[in-house]
């Protein structure tokens, strides 16, 4: 583990970090594939062009029901 420390810090404040040795980030991304798209319209409504990629936000976990 690498040891950081804050700036003008005695060592007492010091920490380890035990995430120091990851990446920032790694994602994944699979390709899309485009079948239809929104008219302009309701592609601006719905914020995409996209049915594939349009996800409703309900507010709550597990998606709409």
């Amino acid at each position: 583990m690498r040891s950081t420390c804050r700036n003008n810090q005695p060592v007492q404040m010091c920490h380890s970090d035990p995430l120091a040795s990851f990446p920032i980030a790694m994602a994944y991304v699979p390709w899309q594939s485009f079948h239809t798209i929104y008219d302009f319209r309701e592609g601006l409504s719905r914020g995409t062009i996209f049915p594939e990629l349009d996800k409703p936000f309900c507010g709550r976990r597990g998606g709409c029901a």
